[in-house]
């Protein structure tokens, strides 16, 4: 193997948006363009929604819907070349380059890539979560798990379904990392009113309802609990947020920090995750973590000292929140303490490395 030769890397993405999973796909482009190698990253351009939507849109005063989700905010790096294609449709052979290696990084990407010639690069496919949801064509992605490609996964359970359910034992676990620079805390203190925080979706698969009657469980013992949470969206009626609660709608990255450090403890709720970066996070900024077996939850909460839950039990989530409302200062500090020191032995320079050393394993083998 040639571990200092340059690449030609491209990855292949679904749709340019604000996930966490292109966030993550950025943060490796960017760190192997800038270490030397020809990145480029290909994506179809914007949906457009049915012309009816679109009017319908513009005449209930929404305005004139261009598309829902797409940006390339995440993809400012000049050494990365992006190309989005001129419309919204599969990526071809013609719209990539000749390279050593071509990620896919969604079950459709997988489709796509299939397709290509050996010139276009040898195939590794990015998995960041098991995308067998009922909205998805569940036969069609699986088929793509078969295909034999390179897997590179991002926490230990997906290794673990690929070798039960898809018999591929090569597979690589690069956990995603955090940025210490981004997410940190100075000294902490618990609150003196007990406080949690929680990210706030309407996607069934992440739990929010779990959290919510956790929250207003723990309260009928702990009435003084505050909440704080956060989310890309206005709450919605189905899950309607707990009285005086504090919500932050879309806030920008330098205040996620400040939301998480104001927490006593931060709850992740998910029935289903790839890996779960807000776990990373609040750890890092010295917030300890109540968590459902989800994810990557095993693998850091476990070893935080945090405490680890049934999905669904929203029971036992409440007996946590209440366990750390009434913890002592110096008992708090301890766990504090622990998620802090777990959160750095997880840094993207680190995961970058490891997905950089997979990909000259890749080319050369």
């Amino acid at each position: 193997m040639e571990d200092n030769k340059k690449l030609t890397i491209t990855f292949v993405v679904p749709s340019l948006n604000l996930t966490g999973g292109i966030r993550v796909i950025s943060i490796y482009a960017s760190y192997l363009a800038d270490s030397g190698h020809n990145v480029y990253v290909v994506s179809p351009n914007r949906k457009m929604p049915p012309l009816k939507k679109r009017i319908k849109s513009f005449i209930t005063g929404h305005g004139w819907s261009a598309g829902t989700h797409f940006s390339d905010a995440y993809f400012t790096n000049p050494n990365v070349k992006l190309k989005i294609l001129d419309s919204w449709r599969d990526v071809t052979t013609n719209d990539v380059p000749d390279a050593d290696v071509v990620i896919a990084t969604f079950w459709n990407t997988a489709e796509w890539v299939n397709l290509f010639p050996e010139n276009k690069g040898k195939k590794a496919y990015f998995i960041q979560h098991h995308e067998v949801h009922p909205w998805m064509p569940i036969d069609r992605v699986k088929l793509t798990l078969k295909m034999p490609f390179k897997k590179l996964v991002v926490a230990e359970w997906l290794k673990n379904i690929m070798a039960c359910e898809y018999e591929d034992f090569d597979v690589k676990v690069i956990p995603n990392g955090v940025d210490h620079s981004q997410f940190y805390s100075g000294q902490r203190e618990k609150n003196q009113i007990p406080t949690v925080g929680f990210f706030y979706s309407e996607r069934e698969f992440k739990g929010t309802d779990t959290i919510l009657q956790a929250i207003d469980f723990a309260r009928k013992s702990c009435p003084s609990i505050q909440v704080i949470a956060m989310g890309m969206k206005a709450p919605i009626k189905k899950y309607p947020l707990p009285n005086n609660t504090k919500y932050i709608q879309a806030p920008p990255q330098e205040d996620i920090r400040r939301i998480y450090e104001s927490c006593d403890v931060w709850l992740f709720g998910s029935r289903s995750e790839g890996f779960g970066l807000t776990l990373l996070e609040s750890m890092s900024c010295k917030t300890p973590v109540i968590a459902t077996r989800a994810g990557a939850a095993e693998e850091l909460v476990g070893r935080s000292k945090g405490i680890l839950v049934d999905i669904d039990d929203y029971r036992a989530m409440a007996s946590a929140i209440i366990e750390i409302a009434n913890m002592a200062q110096s008992d708090w500090l301890q766990l504090s303490n622990l998620a802090y020191t777990t959160s750095l032995d997880y840094t993207w320079g680190n995961s970058a490395e490891m997905f950089e050393k997979e990909l000259q394993k890749i080319a050369f083998c």
